[in-house]
């Protein structure tokens, strides 16, 4: 089968990660597999490379991601109508093309994609798994009724129409979807699709002591590792470790980027709270022996967010053996999740009372600790490895 797979933004192939390993899943089972994804900022010119031995085409946008002007993010996404078009067009336009699978990201997918269907005659299966426009709203970025919000839930009503096949990572994700686009219950098959990763490969050559480095042997770490914004709310970390400082065993670890993450840092130096660390980004082969040396691996999410996500980090830390503490939203059916796989624990955000009993429930019970790490990685071994999510997409495209 000729598979055409399409991304906002996606790494060299050849890295591990939810969205490469399932292409390389594809690849592997024998289908001729082709990408086509925007170019990064100083990533060059527009060119078509091999991948991990798929054919990736990276093309030239204005920016898309990580542009701090709304006006000129806005024109970058309407420019992005023709553009994304066109590069295919013009690279793979001459090649036949069975199935396009896409991600819900950007939602002007959804007036791209009817050009493309028609082009090669091919059906469309869309990955339902982010929405922009209502955690806005709940954000407070815009109002229900502001222009920029009717026009995100047209494009959102476009993209849903013209898939074929719709698999979504939660229950929680089909019944939002269903909430705002209610027509689809009836006209759409809409399925679970969970997210996948290959098991991670720990190099022996390479090991870094991160416990040995910082002077955390014998203690308790807990590991934030991920985008910093509003939308997670790190602050529940920052209080949770705040409420901890007595315990002199237990210390904090947060990596990674995003716009709240010099004023957290901030926020820590005045508060004088000395039990966290903060790390910059670091390579995925790096931050992955990083995390096997921590106990715990944290998730937290703002408490307004509208939209059920079960974040993508979790297969990272359940490949790893490490147990989720998770401060949640009132939305999403992370917690149930977790209690399906029996992984983990779980508070509200904001309540960091029940978010630190649940961090001293794993720090006094070692043998809690690692048998909830042992069972999300069971979970992981049965359910979010790359061939379970190839047999699900191929179940309902063949």
């Amino acid at each position: 089968m000729n598979i055409l797979f399409l991304f906002i933004s996606l790494p060299n192939i050849e890295e591990s990660g939810v969205f490469t390993d399932l292409i390389k899943e594809f690849a592997r089972n024998g289908h001729n597999v082709k990408v086509a994804t925007p170019l990064k900022p100083g990533q060059g010119v527009e060119r078509l490379n091999v991948e991990a031995g798929i054919e990736v085409l990276r093309f030239k946008t204005d920016q898309l991601v990580g542009n701090k002007s709304m006006i000129k993010k806005g024109m970058a996404y309407l420019k992005l109508l023709y553009q994304y078009p066109r590069a295919i067009k013009k690279y793979f336009g001459k090649d036949k093309i069975d199935v396009i699978i896409g991600h819900s990201l950007p939602p002007e997918l959804g007036l791209i994609i009817p050009k493309l269907k028609r082009h090669f005659s091919a059906k469309f299966y869309l990955m339902l798994c982010e929405f922009i426009w209502q955690d806005a709203v709940a954000l407070g970025m815009f109002s229900k009724k502001h222009p920029i919000c009717k026009y995100y839930n047209w494009l959102e009503n476009c993209l849903i129409k013209h898939a074929d096949y719709i698999g979504c990572p939660s229950q929680g994700n089909i019944d939002f979807a269903l909430k705002y686009h209610p027509w689809a219950e009836s006209t759409k098959e809409m399925h679970i699709l969970q997210y996948c990763q290959y098991p991670v490969v720990l190099s022996d050559t390479q090991k870094v002591d991160f416990r040995k480095k910082y002077n955390w042997e014998d203690k308790f770490v807990a590991i934030y590792g991920g985008s910093i914004n509003i939308a997670q709310s790190i602050e529940n970390v920052i209080n949770l470790a705040e409420s901890c400082v007595g315990y002199d065993d237990i210390v904090f670890v947060i990596i990674g980027r995003g716009s709240q993450f010099d004023i957290i840092k901030q926020d820590v130096s005045k508060r004088q709270i000395h039990n966290i660390t903060f790390m910059d980004y670091m390579p995925k082969e790096e931050y992955n022996e990083l995390l096997n040396q921590c106990d715990v691996g944290i998730v937290s999410l703002n408490p307004k967010l509208q939209m059920p996500n079960i974040p993508s980090k979790t297969i990272g830390l359940f490949n790893l053996s490490k147990p989720v503490l998770a401060a949640i939203d009132y939305s999403t059916d992370y917690g149930k999740f977790l209690e399906k796989a029996d992984a983990g624990l779980w508070s509200y955000s904001g309540d960091t009372d029940s978010f630190k009993k649940n961090l001293l429930k794993l720090y006094n019970d070692r043998a809690l600790l690692l048998q909830m790490g042992h069972n999300g990685h069971e979970y992981y071994l049965n359910n979010l490895t790359p061939d379970k999510a190839y047999k699900t997409i191929m179940d309902h495209i063949k």
